[in-house]
């Protein structure tokens, strides 16, 4: 049976939401406590939310935004696969809304040509304008937010009537994590499909804007959100127009590839990490960033994308923050899947598992000090194998996913600044003294020794591991590996120099320490005469030559010491 059209005087006094049947099923009460968590068996504190234990649903059933029909169908297969009822008696929310699902057939147009390449522009903007009224409704009392789509166009409904309530209510912006294989950041200029679904975010954050108020003129800026706010996970098929949005801007995005090199955990800590801790968040979930496997029913479905379980963590791991203020999930369509094909089943399933958040919590281990406390940043070595049985039907999806154990290295700061300062040191000097007498040697008119520009060679290297090391404590990725291996290469090239040094300096015959007891040391000369002048330059000559020898020695043990650090606190860690 098609869905029917909510009463649209009716959002103006929220009531619970009922089963479909005749029989009325009052909600959960609330919390007597008070308690600030996320429903009644969730033991994360909302930061932002004064009604917390309340759950404010939108079922949106509009495909408009795109030019596949059956996407607006989503809503009531998610009801009627128990979505509502296991929030509602499960997770201990009280939920406001209807069970029934806007069409909203009373906004769409009879004609409705293409505006700068848009399809279907004032029908879409009508629609996501009465959208933003009712997610704003359930917003401004404090509220979760829970929209079921219906295309990702609504986002531009759902995330301006959230934006703009968290205005008013808190006074501040708000950030959008965007989940999805897609960027939807073309602007209608850039798109190649002129369908709107593919547009949300440049509207939302003012890439795009139109006069008309009938074609998205409505969009103001208490609706829009900052592009410093947005971050993508989860991407994988973006267009051109898209990639320069995203590379002009500094969008934070985070693609299937660095999922799989970093392991969805570290992802989900350095997506939080920039959005910060003081920050509302909102969570759009497109089902066709999960790959076919998990979610094959949906409009544009693109291989390589997260496993259920990834998809599952990033919802808990947002939720976990304490920050989730509003969650859309967009684009199941039931009915791209075959007759008797288990794919709508499966892709509703999916979807119904993306919104269960929080899950029912579980004793869990007592986290290392090394490691917070929070699910998103407990990271462990896993490969993910995962089984979808349907009768004599067994799918089978396997990925190995990289390390995510997270290695705290504590270097002693006194001593590595120590090391660094004398070693800056050494090498200058070195190399000072070299070249000076390469400047001699070459106004003498005779040949260069080989071993004056080895060390200068060597001591510039040092310089530069040394500038790399500073490099790598500001990014705070000063790993003990990248010190034994550069300081051992170093100290095998920094001896060679100081034994060819110490040979120079005390050989059998000819030695320079010898030359200057005899020439230099044992003779004195004073006055202003040229013959003083040049004994003065003589003496600094061999004492350039001591110098530099202790210097190269400093060089040396100091060079074996920073292996020793380095290896402690590789040690350390390991412990």
């Amino acid at each position: 049976m098609a869905p029917s059209r909510l009463d649209d005087t009716a959002i103006n006094a929220p009531v619970p939401i009922y089963k479909k049947t005749n029989a009325v099923v009052p909600p959960s009460p609330a919390s007597s406590t008070g308690s600030r968590t996320f429903g009644n068996t969730s033991m994360i504190e909302s930061k932002f939310l004064s009604n917390p234990e309340d759950l404010g649903v939108v079922a949106v059933g509009f495909s408009g935004g795109q030019c596949k029909p059956g996407v607006d169908a989503a809503p009531s297969a998610l009801i009627e696969a128990g979505l509502l009822t296991q929030l509602r008696d499960e997770l201990g929310y009280n939920l406001y809304g209807h069970d029934t699902v806007h069409l909203y057939t009373d906004l769409v147009p009879a004609d409705d040509p293409p505006h700068r390449n848009m399809k279907n522009p004032r029908a879409v903007s009508a629609v996501t304008r009465r959208i933003a009224d009712q997610v704003y409704t359930q917003a401004k009392e404090g509220r979760l937010v829970l929209t079921l789509g219906g295309d990702h166009s609504i986002a531009i409904g759902t995330i301006g009537g959230t934006a703009k309530a968290i205005r008013e209510r808190l006074g501040r912006e708000m950030a959008v994590i965007w989940v999805d294989a897609h960027a939807d950041i073309n602007t209608p200029e850039t798109s190649g499909s002129g369908n709107i679904h593919g547009m949300p975010v440049s509207f939302l954050t003012g890439l795009a804007t139109e006069e008309d108020e009938s074609i998205f003129g409505w969009v103001k800026k208490e609706n829009q959100i900052s592009l410093k706010k947005l971050v993508y996970i989860g991407l994988r098929d973006v267009d051109k127009g898209e990639k320069r949005i995203l590379r002009e801007n500094g969008v934070k995005a985070f693609s299937m590839f660095d999922i799989d090199r970093h392991g969805i955990g570290r992802v989900m800590e350095m997506a939080l990490a920039h959005i910060g801790s003081d920050t509302p968040i909102h969570l759009s979930f497109d089902v066709d960033a999960l790959d076919p496997m998990w979610a094959p029913s949906t409009g544009t479905p693109v291989r390589g994308g997260l496993t259920l379980r990834e998809g599952d963590y990033i919802c808990e791991c947002v939720h976990e923050t304490g920050s989730l203020v509003a969650v859309d999930l967009v684009e199941v369509n039931p009915s791209l899947a075959p007759p008797n094909d288990i794919g709508a089943h499966e892709t509703v399933r999916a979807g119904c598992s993306l919104v269960r958040f929080p899950p029912v919590p579980l004793p869990r281990a007592k986290p290392s000090n090394l490691v917070s406390n929070q699910r998103c940043r407990q990271n462990n070595s896993y490969d993910s194998t995962s089984t979808v049985t349907s009768g004599s039907r067994s799918l089978v999806y396997s990925r190995r996913v990289l390390s995510e154990r997270v290695h705290k290295y504590h270097w002693p700061a006194v001593q590595l600044n120590l090391w660094m300062l004398i070693m800056l040191i050494a090498a200058c000097t070195i190399i000072g003294v070299f070249s000076t007498f390469i400047s001699t040697q070459q106004t003498l008119l005779l040949p260069i020794p080989w071993y004056f520009p080895y060390y200068i060679t060597v001591s510039s290297l040092c310089v530069f591991f040394i500038l790399l090391l500073l490099f790598l404590i500001f990014q705070r990725r000063l790993l003990p590996s990248i010190v034994m291996i550069g300081g051992f290469i170093l100290f095998v090239l920094w001896l060679v120099g100081l034994v060819v040094i110490s040979v120079q300096l005390w050989g059998p015959s000819g030695s320079v320490s010898s030359n200057c007891n005899l020439y230099v040391f044992s003779q004195e000369s004073r006055g202003q005469s040229l013959e003083t002048l040049a004994w003065l330059q003589q003496r600094s000559i061999c004492q350039s030559w001591q110098a530099v020898f202790a210097f190269g020695l400093v060089g040396a043990v100091f060079l074996l010491w920073i292996m020793v650090i380095a290896y402690q606190v590789f040690a350390d860690d390991a412990v």
